[in-house]
This record gives structure tokens, sequence and C-alpha cells, in this order.
């Protein structure tokens, strides 16, 4: 799953720009052997101090957020996110992160394991 700051930039006329940008890109067809990259706008990520992002997540999966995108990077973002999708555990070692976004890379958050309900 992409999540989307639906919010960046924050703080400027254009709010919600870099939103729209992924929207257009995620919302057009898919190649053959692409499947479709599904989408969750969000209203923060947690890094406003440079904006432009996105995380990718997944049940059981760590979290990867990309800040600071530009416009013409959103197009790499279906290649990512296939890649991550494809991988165990989204760790950005085993998948292959395209070469643009590589820098971008601003956080990388494991899942925890299950919790017990029994109490000592």
């Amino acid at each position: 799953m992409l999540l989307v700051c639906r919010t960046c930039p924050r703080d400027r006329r254009d709010t919600g720009s870099f939103g729209d940008a992924v929207r257009a890109v995620t919302r057009a067809p898919a190649a053959d052997d692409e499947a479709p990259t599904k989408a969750l706008y969000v209203n923060c990520l947690g890094a406003c101090d440079l904006p432009g992002n996105v995380a990718l997540d997944g049940i059981g999966k760590s979290r990867v957020r990309f800040s600071g995108l530009a416009a013409e990077q959103v197009a790499d973002l279906r290649t990512a996110c296939a890649a991550y999708d494809a991988s165990p555990t989204g760790d950005p070692g085993e998948w292959d992160v395209p070469a643009d976004l590589r820098p971008a890379i601003s956080g990388v958050a494991p899942k925890r394991g299950p919790r017990s309900s029994a109490r000592p």
C-alpha cells in the first residue's frame, strides 16, 4: 500500500499539490504486467521539513518513508510499490529500490511482533 501525504507541501500556497501529482500517476492505467497501485491519502507522514512524502506499508512489513520527492520522481513509485509488495519483509535491502528514490529514503520502521494477551 502506498501512503501519500495529502498536505504536502504544508504552509504554502500550493498545499496538497504533491498528493495531486501522485494521484494522477496512481490513477493512470497500469501496464499489462503491472498490478494497480493502491494508494491511501493521509494527513501527514511526519516529515514536513521535506515536502513530498510517501510511504510504502504492508501487513507484517517494515514501513519505508520517502521524503523530499519531486513530481518527476512520482513515476518511479509504481515500480517501487511492485518491488516492495513482492518482498517478504519490506526492508529496503531486500527489494530493488529505484535508483532515483534511494536517496529519498528518510525512515524505515520495522513492525513489532504480535502482542501476547497473557499478563504475568
